[in-house]
């Protein structure tokens, strides 16, 4: 059976127009379906896996705490020596709960957390000691300073607690989750005692911790989009306990609640623009950018990160309403005192990563952008996270302070006390629940689309050139055809010879036939 052209270049074009509108049907079809996928409502797989993200993810909490080398140095001005100690790992199991949905496609919900210590992920024990400064007794003393009397009589009142010292010995599990501070206990008994309550921008209990009663709590109440009214703010964070700003800074701008939690983003992200995440334990909204492409498993993300000028003041008039206190913090620092009722709290990133200045003032510090940097790992097309780490760093602010004694020798620094690495990962279970329902689709349909208008093209072509090399042998063959019809009419009736050329010649008779 002969080859036909027609029926391969009819094919051809048949399977390359298929293959054609595939592509936008899929494009089309896509945000519809995920859509469908991620928005948050009753009784769908999507509110199960997010009021449940520890079912496909694993989060844990990383802290590390500076050992300091030198106290008694220190008081005498010196710069401080620190040794890092660590890593002193807890998991961080978080489910959401108090699910509220409202009419306007928002939902409220809480998130608490419960932290474990994890020995096998550590390098050492919560009863693990170390040097650090006396964070409840400075920050005391700064509270008072500008008091024309307190701070007088709370230098004389040191001297009747000689065992009280500028800096302690603790353990890793006292700085996280609290111990009994005799200054703060003392305090606590004397307003106690009081026939009126001080209203106090902090609670004193008598107890301190970075993280004191913390564990198995929340952050507050949030009110998100569930992607009802279209997923452009799909889990924009709208208020933050029924407020849509926090109080802390100098401007609307800057208090401005902005962004996600950091945890998933709307569909299709636009790596050219900047993804905007609130972050409770800062009082602030941050934003990141794109830095470069990874892959996890074979799937493609964007890594974003917060980028250094996030942390610069001077000529970026965007930061500058965050400048709280007399005079803005030199690069890579945040005074948050406004959040942490008073207290002299700066936050950096781990070991002054884009903090030049205050990393000259004390000696330890080795910045790696790999290890000490935020980031998140985003998958463009659905905007969830795979992987993120929040690093930040815990700081007293120091300084000499009139009247007391004991700090008459001090330089003015950030005191690094600890930092932390706050990741979630998505697990074994999360990834392969992703490229069932996801990832396959989404390489799997414009693979098939390319492959038919690949062959659609391949079965046209091969048609277009049969039909051209059979119109040119055919074209050929009446070519010949005609030459061949004109050399017969040019030839002669008779050679040379007298033989007839004609074909008649053959009708001569036979040689036993008589003439």
């Amino acid at each position: 059976m002969k080859f036909s052209h027609f029926a391969s270049i009819i094919s051809g074009g048949v399977v390359l127009i298929l293959g054609a509108i595939l592509i936008p049907i899929f494009n089309y079809i896509l945000p519809i379906e995920l859509a469908k996928s991620l928005t948050l409502k009753d009784n769908t797989k999507g509110l199960t896996a997010w009021e449940h993200p520890m079912d496909t993810s694993d989060a844990y909490i990383t802290f590390y705490v500076f050992d300091v080398q030198n106290p008694n140095d220190v008081l005498q001005g010196a710069k401080p020596v620190l040794v890092e100690k660590g890593p002193y790992v807890y998991y961080a199991g978080k489910y959401r709960t108090d699910v509220e949905f409202e009419p306007n496609g928002t939902v409220y919900f809480r998130a608490p957390r419960t932290m474990v210590f994890d020995k096998s992920k550590s390098k050492g024990s919560e009863n693990d000691t170390f040097t650090t400064i006396n964070v409840p007794l400075y920050t005391i003393m700064t509270m008072i300073k500008n008091h024309p009397v307190a701070d007088v009589i709370f230098g004389e009142g040191l001297k009747l607690f000689p065992n009280i010292t500028m800096f302690k010995n603790l353990t890793v599990y006292e700085i996280l989750w609290g111990y009994e501070d005799p200054i703060l206990k003392t305090i606590k008994d004397i307003l106690d005692a009081l026939p009126v309550p001080l209203n106090l921008p902090i609670k004193i209990d008598g107890y301190f911790g970075f993280f004191y009663q913390k564990n198995n709590t929340d952050t507050g109440l949030f009110n998100v989009n569930t992607g009802k009214n279209g997923m452009k703010d799909f889990m924009f964070i709208n208020s933050w306990n029924k407020e849509t700003h926090v109080p802390y800074w100098k401007s609307e701008y800057c208090n401005r609640i902005n962004g996600t939690d950091g945890q998933v983003y709307h569909p299709f992200v636009d790596k050219a623009k900047r993804m905007y995440m609130f972050v409770s334990d800062l009082g602030r909204s941050i934003y990141l950018t794109y830095k470069k492409g990874v892959q996890l498993e074979g799937i493609p993300l964007y890594r974003f990160t917060p980028p250094p000028e996030l942390w610069i003041y001077e000529d970026h008039p965007e930061n500058e309403c965050f400048c709280v206190g007399d005079v803005c913090p030199h690069p890579g620092a945040l005074n948050i005192s406004a959040c942490q009722g008073g207290a002299p709290v700066f936050v950096s990133l781990p070991h002054f990563l884009y903090g030049d200045y205050y990393r000259g003032l004390v000696e330890g510090m080795k910045p790696s952008q790999e290890a000490h940097d935020t980031y998140i790992d985003v998958e463009k097309t659905s905007g969830i996270v795979m992987e993120g780490s929040k690093r930040i760093q815990l700081n007293l602010a120091v300084e000499r302070i009139e009247h007391i004694v004991e700090t008459k020798n001090l330089s003015t620094l950030l005191f690094p006390v600890i930092w932390l690495d706050q990741s979630a990962n998505i697990n074994e279970k999360g990834i392969k629940q992703f490229k069932q329902e996801l990832f396959y689709l989404q390489i799997s349909i414009p693979i098939v689309a390319y492959c038919l208008i690949a062959i659609g093209s391949l079965f046209f072509l091969l048609g277009v050139i049969i039909l051209i090399v059979r119109k040119q042998r055919s074209r050929r063959l009446r070519a010949s055809s005609a030459d061949a019809k004109l050399v017969d009419e040019k030839s002669p009736l008779l050679s040379d010879d007298g033989a007839s050329t004609s074909s008649t010649a053959s009708l001569s008779r036979p040689d036993n036939v008589a003439a």
